[in-house]
């Protein structure tokens, strides 16, 4: 007779599954090594999520919900709207060995599974688009107040942003060495002043 599922906090699981998978890839990472990091047996957490791609999707649907609206947020309360768009891309230069060698969840996720699984893949593109809009936003709003000297198009702007957010997402992989990294950031950032 199987017992009944285990009682879990499903935020705090679905916060370490996403960092096993954001650390390992979707593909790599096992049921077995997600079992142990949250410490359930396969009917407990099988019985909330159905399958492993469910638990990646509600996992990465949590973890860029809660970054999307701590931007947003961070964004509106500023009195310097860009700077903090700038510091987004700046955050990669303290960032930890570990962390850079992660990249971006999202652009891995497009990565692994473009041409395999469009509801995966869109739910990741979807992510950005948000992101591009907030950039989009935000670039409007500062051109129009004459803080931002830029004419470009406030659209080509957060499009070419969103570019370099996927692109330093795996330059960093490259660049290890900080102050290299910071001289590659701030030159692209220069579009924004």
């Amino acid at each position: 007779m199987a017992g009944r599922p285990k009682i879990f906090n499903q935020e705090e699981v679905l916060d370490k599954t996403i960092n096993l998978f954001w650390e390992n890839g979707y593909e790599a990472t096992g049921t077995t090594a997600l079992l142990k990091e949250v410490n359930l047996n396969k009917g407990s957490l099988y019985h909330t999520f159905k399958s492993k791609k469910q638990l990646f999707l509600a996992g990465l649907n949590h973890m860029e919900r809660k970054a999307l609206q701590g931007f947003e947020e961070a964004l509106t309360n500023s009195e310097q709207p860009i700077e903090v768009i700038r510091g987004l891309f700046l955050g990669i230069v303290d960032s930890s060995y570990d962390e850079n060698c992660k990249g971006c969840i999202l652009g891995n996720t497009l990565m692994e599974f473009t041409g395999k699984d469009d509801e995966a893949k869109d739910v990741a593109a979807g992510f950005l688009r948000e992101l591009e809009s907030l950039f989009e936003k935000t670039i409007t709003q500062e051109q129009e107040k004459g803080v931002l000297t830029s004419t470009e198009n406030a659209s080509d702007l957060a499009k070419y942003l969103i570019n370099f957010w996927n692109g330093i997402n795996i330059s960093r992989r490259i660049y290890t060495d900080k102050q290299e990294l910071l001289q590659m950031i701030n030159f692209h950032l220069k579009i924004i002043k």
